[in-house]
C-alpha cells in the first residue's frame, strides 16, 4: 500500500470495507503491516477520521458473525488505538482495556485450560487431549443456532474422518450451570460432550464468548488457530487445509488458517 494522500485516506474511511477486503487477502504478515500502515496514515489527518475508523474496523474485525472477522486485524487495531497520539487520554482508556480481553487466547498463545466432566461423571482436562489438533465446541442446549449447528457437526465426514485416524479431538463443552438440560440434550457422537463444571469461562471470563456456538481450534500444544469462530463453513475450510499439517510450527498453521478462511 502505497503513502497515502489526504484525500485517499478519506475515502478509506468512507469506505472502510473495501480496504480491509483488500487487506485481508494479503499473505498474512504483509497484511499486518498494511494495517499498521492505514492506521498510521488515517492518525496523521487527525482524530475524527481515526475514531471514526477504529469504529467501524472494530465492529467488522471483532463481530465473530461477520466475513470480516480477524482476532489478529482486531488485535492490531486496538494495539494502535491504545497509543494513537491522536486520541485523548480518556480516548485510548477502551482500546487499553479491550486489548486484555483481545490478548486473552490470542491465536498462537496457548489456550486457558478448561476442566470439563462428561457424562459418565468423569473429570478431563483439556491440557490432557494429545491429538494433532482441538476442536472446542461451545455451545449451550438452549440456543437456537446451536441445535442447527450440532445437526451438521453430526454428518461432517471431514471432522469424523479426522476423529477416526486420531488427528483430532472435538470436545463441546457447555459453559453455564442448567446441568439438567446439558444431560438431557442428544449429541453426536464422535464429540467429546463436556460441561464447565468449575464454571471458569462463564464465571471467570477465562474465554470471552460474544455468542454461541462458538469454535476455538488448537494445535497439539494447545496454541490457538482459531478464534472466536462463529461459522461452521470456515472451520471446516481450514481443517481441510490444516489436516495435514499436525507437525508444522505454529506461525505455518497460523499463514494456513489465514489463507483458508474465505
Amino acid at each position: 500500500m502505497a503513502v497515502l494522500t489526504t484525500s485517499a485516506v478519506k475515502a478509506q474511511t468512507t469506505t472502510p470495507d473495501k480496504t480491509l477486503a483488500t487487506i485481508e487477502a494479503m499473505p498474512r504478515t504483509k497484511a499486518k503491516a498494511e494495517m499498521e500502515k492505514w492506521l498510521d496514515a488515517t492518525a496523521q489527518t487527525g482524530g475524527k477520521q481515526y475514531k471514526a475508523l477504529i469504529a467501524s474496523l472494530e465492529e467488522m474485525l471483532s463481530e465473530p458473525t461477520w466475513d470480516y472477522h480477524n482476532e489478529e486485524l482486531f488485535a492490531k487495531v486496538m494495539e494502535h488505538a491504545s497509543t494513537a497520539s491522536c486520541l485523548s487520554d480518556n480516548e485510548r482508556l477502551r482500546p487499553k482495556s479491550m486489548l486484555e480481553v483481545v490478548r486473552k487466547n490470542a491465536p498462537g498463545t496457548v489456550a486457558n485450560e478448561i476442566n470439563y466432566e462428561t457424562l459418565d461423571g468423569s473429570r478431563h482436562k483439556l491440557s490432557d487431549i494429545s491429538t494433532p489438533f482441538t476442536l472446542i465446541y461451545f455451545n449451550d442446549p438452549e440456543c437456537l443456532s446451536c441445535a442447527k449447528v450440532k445437526e451438521r457437526l453430526d454428518t461432517t465426514t471431514l471432522l469424523k474422518s479426522m476423529v477416526s485416524d486420531s488427528t483430532l479431538t472435538v470436545v463441546g463443552i457447555y459453559p453455564l450451570d442448567n446441568v439438567e438440560e446439558w444431560k438431557s440434550e442428544p449429541f453426536p457422537s464422535y464429540i467429546i460432550n463436556g460441561w464447565d463444571y468449575d464454571q471458569k469461562v462463564e464465571g471467570e471470563g477465562t474465554y470471552d464468548l460474544m455468542t454461541m456456538p462458538m469454535f476455538y481450534l488448537l494445535d497439539r500444544d494447545k496454541r490457538v488457530i482459531l478464534k472466536n469462530e462463529a461459522s461452521l463453513n470456515r472451520v471446516l475450510k481450514v481443517m481441510g487445509k490444516l489436516k495435514g499439517m499436525g507437525n508444522s510450527d505454529i506461525e505455518a498453521k497460523l499463514d494456513a488458517a489465514w489463507e483458508n478462511r474465505h
